[in-house]
């Protein structure tokens, strides 16, 4: 099945309650863990690259690994730029194939965020390419971008209206008390928020953060709308534990494709877990 973009899978996630779990790959191995996952699970997929990732491995090799994964593939599968801030990146993503891009100008002041949000969807929108966006600003640590607890701050409700009918995006992110990272303690969910918003717009929302949240959390946010889920690191947590488990476990059988095997056995246990979690299996 030829990629698509977000739009249409997670409208239907949004209107039939269930969330698509958007995962952040970190190689060929784990965009095969994804995919291969969610095929098993007839399950729709959003395959998330980070702009460190693609610049680590480069835009062609990427699009040319997830043609190749999903050229026998039968279910709905994205490729979507997580956190990116520089246009111009973002731009070249969509020249070389992504069909859906984030711009996260949430650190900017909100008139500033609603500008770069809108050249964003002037740029992506000719070419099918869905566009999410972010308002607050989720606190953590994800690949090269850092917000201390301090400067992370929730969304406004009002300007999230205001936003959402000046910029036609296809997903939005709030920020709702999430963090990228592994929690510390318990977060507090700002589901007051959530659900103004969630009542005042049809557009999918996206709730960033996902790694470490309990059930309850990820059922309360997908009954309120939230059809995107953001998983990062329990991938990279599997993408070490299981390379690092299996070579601990036999130290002396220096097998590199063994252990590549346990590695990618690990991130398949995550995707799959995860899929089920949020309750699209069987939706592709």
């Amino acid at each position: 099945m030829p990629l698509i973009n977000m739009s249409q899978m997670l409208r239907k996630a949004r209107a039939e309650k269930y969330a698509i779990g958007a995962f952040n790959i970190l190689d060929y191995n784990s965009m095969k863990a994804v995919i291969e996952t969610a095929q098993e699970l007839k399950s729709p997929v959003i395959v998330q690259t980070s702009e460190k990732t693609v610049r680590f491995w480069g835009f062609r090799p990427i699009i040319t690994w997830i043609r190749e994964l999903t050229n026998n593939s039968d279910v709905p599968v994205a490729i979507h730029l997580d956190h990116c801030k520089n246009l111009d990146f973002i731009k070249n993503c969509i020249d070389a194939g992504w069909t859906s891009v984030m711009i996260d100008a949430s650190s900017k002041p909100f008139e500033e965020n609603l500008e770069l949000s809108r050249k964003v969807v002037e740029m992506a929108k000719p070419f099918g390419v869905s566009v999410e966006a972010e308002l607050g600003e989720i606190g953590g640590i994800e690949d090269d971008i850092i917000v201390n607890e301090e400067n992370a701050h929730l969304v406004n409700p009002e300007k999230a209206q205001i936003f959402l009918k000046n910029v036609d995006v296809d997903c939005f992110a709030p920020a709702i008390g999430t963090a990228h990272g592994v929690y510390k303690g318990k977060p507090k969910i700002a589901f007051d928020r959530l659900k103004i918003i969630s009542n005042n717009t049809d557009i999918p929302l996206a709730l960033h953060g996902g790694t470490g949240l309990s059930e309850e959390v990820f059922k309360n946010s997908i009954a309120l709308g939230c059809a995107k889920i953001n998983i990062s690191t329990q991938l990279k947590y599997a993408f070490i534990d299981g390379f690092v488990g299996y070579y601990n476990a036999k130290p002396n059988e220096y097998n590199p494709l063994t252990l590549i095997d346990a590695q990618f056995k690990m991130l398949k246990k995550s995707v799959k877990e995860n899929i089920q979690l949020f309750g699209s299996t069987q939706k592709a």
